[in-house]
């Protein structure tokens, strides 16, 4: 097994592995460490199937399945369905999403410690591929903050909401949805800390994200939204991203806790674009 930087402060690639075959410990041990320290993993030249994409990540915890239960796989309903292609005037998988900064399930109480993506069609355009995956370190943005902003931050609590962010999305993609009562109740707000510590390692991260973050707890509106406004854009300079082209075969992972993401979404039919991925279970948040 190789390992190879993705950028200086976070990301790997591992290389020499096939995710198909069963992963010694000691192989495993270490791609989990790395996963952990670098808080984004990225193996070229895959390919999985359904049952070995969730075996691996079942390796790493227990399951999420997603609150959009529409988009998951019914024989395998822990894999969740990115995708523009429709099948008999229905979409195989949910369309646009996550293109804003965002990390996943943070609007539950116990959010998810990571996901698992498997590229299986990626679009391209005179031969350069579309749809890439922007990353961010939250980890290394905390540890750039200066000390007086880190003061400020310490015991701070932010909300997060789920449905907001969804209804805007799909209004902007031109669907008129309406979510009951009885599904919104599914995903009640939750108040996270806006300092959070990595389970794993105790490092620290800035813990709020643009697509489901709606205010600081006891903070004026105002102040609050130009608190969060500059979080968001101090996460997310560029010595602290990584943008991913994506290859078929290509499985990234990553951790929801030391990173934020975002979708490209700069291709439409007949461009094709099929991913799915595991959610693994998190735990509570301190």
């Amino acid at each position: 097994m190789k390992l190879q930087p993705l950028s200086p402060l976070f990301g790997t690639q591992v290389e020499d592995v096939a995710l198909s075959q069963g992963l010694d410990n000691d192989t495993f041990a270490a791609i989990e460490k790395t996963y952990n320290t670098r808080s984004v993993i990225l193996f070229r030249n895959q390919k999985i199937t359904d049952a070995q994409h969730v075996r691996f990540s079942r390796r790493l915890g227990e399951l999420e399945i997603h609150v959009l239960r529409e988009f998951v796989k019914p024989a395998n309903p822990e894999l969740y369905v990115l995708s523009n292609i429709m099948e008999n005037g229905k979409p195989v998988g949910i369309k646009d999403a996550g293109n804003y900064w965002h990390t996943d399930l943070s609007y539950t109480k116990i959010p998810s410690r990571g996901s698992i993506m498997y590229a299986i069609e990626v679009p391209h355009k005179d031969g350069m591929p579309l749809g890439d995956t922007q990353f961010a370190s939250t980890a290394a943005a905390y540890n750039a903050l200066p000390e007086k902003m880190k003061q400020r931050l310490t015991g701070l609590k932010a909300v997060h909401r789920f449905w907001d962010r969804y209804l805007r999305e799909r209004k902007a993609a031109g669907s008129d949805v309406v979510i009951s009562d009885e599904r919104r109740a599914q995903t009640p707000d939750v108040v996270q800390p806006v300092i959070r510590t990595h389970p794993f390692t105790g490092q620290k991260c800035i813990y709020v994200n643009e697509g489901f973050t709606v205010g600081i707890v006891d903070m004026p509106e105002d102040e609050s939204r130009d608190l969060l406004k500059e979080l968001y854009a101090h996460c997310t300079k560029p010595e602290f991203t990584y943008r991913h082209k994506w290859q078929v075969g290509d499985v990234v992972m990553w951790d929801n806790c030391a990173t934020l993401h975002r979708a490209t979404v700069d291709f439409a039919l007949p461009q094709r674009r099929l991913m799915q991925r595991t959610t693994l279970k998190g735990t509570e948040v301190f």
